[in-house]
């Protein structure tokens, strides 16, 4: 197969613009949601590098007597968005612990895999360094973020204070995404792609991966060909799609977040879960 039938073959998997009639719909709900989080929430933020976007921000939004700190990571395959952007989905994760963590971090291709690993590693380091020692994180993240929450439970020693890892819609295996449009933008080595592509990783913290039942065949593949490898937990929120499923991480009653409680819990989840989105 040359590159362009390669091309064409991965596109469509990988650029939701194209695959997504309500694409624009959905980022001005994310946009509109997370400057609602905005105004609701209170920021604190703190810096675990020089670089401008090397910073963590922190609000309390949940019971006080919780030790758990939902922390999320935001996608945007590897190259671009913000934590800002992403504010939206605290107002459901604020049911899962005392306070939330939003990390930022630099991006491609400016910085390499290798770069954004170590930003989301020391930004928990940086968290941890905030927090009596009996507090446990729960490490979430979204599409790129879900990447980089597993690799970050892989790469940093902070062993059993990591409660679990929620990867949610993530890209794990990273040859099709260097054979897609992504290349021109993000330029993967194929050092890379060895050292950062997670399927049959081992990971000891606990690992639910979640997807939306209304995604791109090639993410319903990676979501559970990583939890398989890993012995992890899966669940699929049906009718969601990639960016709608944040809208089921906005709301503190959607089956999702009750879902996640409840797996924080126990260990324990359903298979499936509707989405709240219309």
């Amino acid at each position: 197969m040359n590159d362009l039938d390669e091309r064409n073959r991965w596109n469509p998997q990988f650029r939701f613009s194209d695959v997504l009639e309500d694409f624009d719909d959905w980022l001005r709900w994310r946009d509109a949601a997370s400057r609602t989080a905005e105004r609701s929430l209170s920021f604190e933020r703190a810096a675990y590098g020089a670089h401008e976007r090397q910073w963590v921000e922190t609000t309390v939004c949940g019971p006080a007597e919780s030790r758990v700190v939902p922390v999320f990571i935001h996608g945007g395959y590897w190259r671009s968005l913000s934590a800002e952007d992403h504010r939206c989905v605290l107002t459901g994760l604020s049911v899962l612990g005392n306070r939330c963590a939003n990390i930022e971090y630099r991006l491609m291709p400016e910085f390499r895999l290798n770069d954004l690993v170590g930003d989301a590693a020391a930004a928990l380091g940086r968290l941890a360094t905030l927090y009596p020692d009996d507090t446990r994180f729960l490490l979430t993240g979204h599409s790129a973020g879900a990447h980089l929450a597993v690799s970050t439970a892989l790469e940093t020693g902070l062993g059993d204070r990591i409660a679990g890892v929620v990867a949610i819609s993530g890209v794990y295996d990273l040859v099709p995404v260097a054979k897609s449009f992504l290349q021109d933008e993000i330029g993967l080595t194929d050092e890379e792609i060895r050292t950062h592509s997670l399927i049959g990783a081992s990971i000891d913290a606990p690992l639910l991966c979640v997807v939306g039942g209304n995604e791109t065949d090639e993410f319903k593949r990676q979501s559970l060909a990583m939890a398989e490898s890993a012995g992890a937990g899966h669940l699929v929120v049906r009718g969601a799609h990639h960016l709608s499923i944040l809208s089921d991480l906005n709301s503190q009653k959607s089956p999702l977040i009750d879902a996640l409680g409840v797996w924080l819990m126990s260990s324990s989840h359903p298979a499936e879960v509707d989405t709240i989105s219309s």
